[in-house]
C-alpha cells in the first residue's frame, strides 16, 4: 500500500482523512455558508459525512487524486479539506478546498494550498494546476490570487447545480510560475507507468462533494 503524503507547514498539518473525522467533516459541509458556492447539498447527518470520507479515501487508493484533512499543529480537530485530482494525460491537476467557517480570514487555506502546490509540482510531477470558482465567490478568488494563480477567463454556464447553471472563473498555476518548484520533480521524471495513462482523469469535482442520495 502506498504511503499517504503527510504535509507540514508553519501552522498546519495536512494528513489523511480517517473515519473518526466524520463529526468535523459534518460540521464543515452542514454549514450553508460553506456550501453556498458548492455543488453539494448540505449534509443532514454524520453518516453522510462518513460516506464523503470514504469517497475521498477511495480517490487515493485508486490513485486518481489526493485529499488532505487540514489540522492545526498541536490539535486534532479537522478544520478543512484540500486536494487535487489527477489528469495525467496532460500533467495537470484540479484543485479543490473547503474550510470550516470558524477559521475563515486567518490565511489558513492560503497556507494549505501552498503546501499542496509544492507537493503537486515537486513530488507528483505535474505541470499545471487548475481551479474554478463561481464568479461571485470573492473570498475564493482572493485565496487563489494570493497563492499566485492567474485568471484565464469565464466558463459560461459551465456548472449546473441547485437547479441553475453557473458561470465559473477559471484560474491556473503553472510550474514555471512558481520559482520554488524544484527542478527534479518535473514531468520528465515521471515513471513510464504513469505516462502510459494508467489513470488519465479524476472523478474529483472542482467545487463540491459527491454524497450518496440515500445516505
Amino acid at each position: 500500500m502506498r504511503e499517504f503524503p503527510l504535509l507540514k507547514t508553519k501552522r498546519l498539518i495536512l494528513r489523511r482523512l480517517a473515519p473518526e473525522d466524520d463529526a468535523d467533516v459534518f460540521a464543515i459541509y452542514s454549514n450553508p455558508e460553506v456550501t453556498q458556492f458548492c455543488d453539494v447539498v448540505n449534509l443532514a447527518n454524520q453518516s453522510q459525512a462518513g460516506a464523503v470520507i470514504q469517497v475521498y479515501q477511495g480517490e487515493f487508493e485508486r490513485d486518481s487524486g489526493v485529499r488532505w484533512g487540514i489540522t492545526e499543529r498541536g490539535g486534532s480537530r479537522l478544520i478543512g479539506l484540500c486536494g487535487v485530482g489527477w489528469h495525467r494525460h496532460n500533467f495537470s491537476a484540479l484543485l479543490s478546498y473547503d474550510l470550516n467557517q470558524d477559521y475563515w480570514n486567518r490565511g489558513i487555506m492560503t497556507e494549505a494550498i501552498r503546501a499542496v502546490v509544492g507537493y503537486t509540482f515537486d513530488r507528483a510531477g505535474m505541470n499545471r494546476i487548475t481551479a474554478t470558482t463561481v464568479v461571485d465567490n470573492l473570498a475564493s478568488m482572493q485565496v487563489l490570487r494570493h497563492v499566485g494563480f492567474q485568471e484565464e477567463g469565464i466558463l459560461r454556464d459551465w456548472g449546473f447545480w441547485k437547479g441553475e447553471f453557473k458561470n465559473l472563473r477559471c484560474f491556473s498555476l503553472l510550474r514555471k510560475d512558481t520559482p520554488t518548484a524544484g527542478a527534479t520533480g518535473g514531468a520528465a521524471n515521471m515513471s513510464a507507468k504513469r505516462l502510459a495513462g494508467r489513470e488519465v482523469g479524476s472523478r474529483t469535482q472542482p467545487w463540491g462533494v459527491p454524497v450518496p442520495v440515500d445516505a
